[in-house]
């Protein structure tokens, strides 16, 4: 059932020109140099800290790595991290 769910949402993204990660509520992840990173889509943080920060991604974590790391800014949405970005790794 879930795959044919992802089926219909990608086909549906691809139909009206949208990128697939959005209409399927994925995360999507915005790297600006190795200072700033947006994101969308999260489902919250899982842990915080100025080296590593663990973000929830539904089927996804997404965990940033680096030096000086500070969320910025966060809503429902939408969350900014900045600092020295040193990696980000998807598990």
């Amino acid at each position: 059932m879930e795959e044919n769910r992802r089926g219909l949402l990608e086909k549906t993204a691809e139909a009206l020109d949208l990128p697939g990660e959005i209409v399927a509520g994925l995360p999507h992840l915005e790297l600006t140099g190795s200072r700033q990173l947006r994101m969308e889509n999260h489902k919250g943080i899982l842990s915080y800290g100025s080296e590593e920060i663990h973000i929830s991604g539904g089927r996804m974590v997404i965990k940033v790595r680096g030096k000086g790391l500070e969320l910025r800014a966060m809503n429902a949405g939408q969350l900014l991290i900045t600092g020295a970005i040193q990696g980000v790794d998807l598990s």
